[in-house]
């Protein structure tokens, strides 16, 4: 049985992007929640770094994927800019890495979100990238659309779309771990 570590971004004291009444935290949370879900229907133990609005450090984000032994650490994020008219989602992924995981995830978010705007397969040099690869364990980053469009922000508020999103990423790390 596959271990999945899915750690939604943010909390508690650091609500990540902010847009309004929209707070990043939350959809991040929700989103984690769906895959939480669907990945344990499909059989997958599954952890998550955080079950409601507390704060937990990075640091401890990725000693608790790997206390639990986490065979994919895949972190829930929604983007923001300056701009309200920036929109699309990316997937993230550590420069020395393993980008096999971010690939899947990436390509099936393709399918999903078909009509939005692809900002692509990155490598990024985020705390909890970084810190996993250096455990040799397969992380991702999902930066699912922005908070700070409004057309985009709408979309992420509707659970039907937290769903569409749940639902790719879940397809993407299946994928994964079949290849």
């Amino acid at each position: 049985m596959a271990r999945i570590f899915i750690d939604p971004g943010h909390g508690g004291l650091d609500n990540g992007a902010v847009h309004g009444y929209h707070e990043e935290d939350d959809y991040n949370l929700a989103v984690a929640f769906l895959l939480e879900y669907e990945l344990r229907l499909r059989g997958m133990a599954v952890e998550l770094s955080r079950r409601e609005d507390m704060t937990v450090p990075l640091g401890d984000r990725v000693a608790m994927a790997q206390s639990f032994k986490a065979d994919a650490f895949v972190s829930i994020h929604c983007d923001a800019w300056h701009s309200e008219t920036a929109k699309g989602y990316s997937t993230h992924v550590a420069p020395k890495g393993d980008h096999a995981l971010g690939g899947h995830i990436h390509y099936r978010l393709q399918e999903a979100l078909n009509g939005h705007k692809d900002r692509g397969l990155r490598e990024s040099d985020f705390y909890v990238l970084r810190n996993t690869a250096a455990l040799r364990m397969p992380s991702a980053l999902v930066e699912c659309e922005f908070i700070s469009n409004p057309e985009t922000a709408a979309f992420l508020k509707e659970p039907a779309n937290q769903r569409k999103i749940a639902l790719a990423i879940a397809a993407g790390i299946m994928n994964y771990l079949a290849y």
